[in-house]
């Protein structure tokens, strides 16, 4: 489970792929998941490796949504990157 300090970062290898409005990252292992507005933004900022916590402080300016929401849903939305080894954790 991620922590709010742990630092991610994408894995090496991930493809990523643009489908009307759903972008589809894809692993060396051909695990893949589809991501959302949201999801793709996350992954857009994912571009440098950062903490739980500076998703967050972003996410919170940009949506409509409060931070023990955010921090809850980041922290799921990270460790179902991991599972499917889209991103590592540090």
């Amino acid at each position: 489970m991620v922590q709010a300090g742990s630092t991610i970062r994408r894995s090496d290898g991930v493809v990523e792929a643009q489908f009307d409005d759903v972008r589809v990252v894809l692993n060396e292992d051909l695990a893949y998941l589809g991501l959302n507005d949201v999801g793709q933004r996350i992954w857009d900022l994912l571009e440098s490796p950062r903490t739980v916590a500076d998703l967050v402080a972003v996410l919170v300016e940009e949506y409509d949504v409060s931070e023990t929401e955010c921090v809850s849903d980041v922290s799921r939305y990270v460790d179902a990157l991991a599972e499917h080894k889209l991103v590592r954790l540090s």
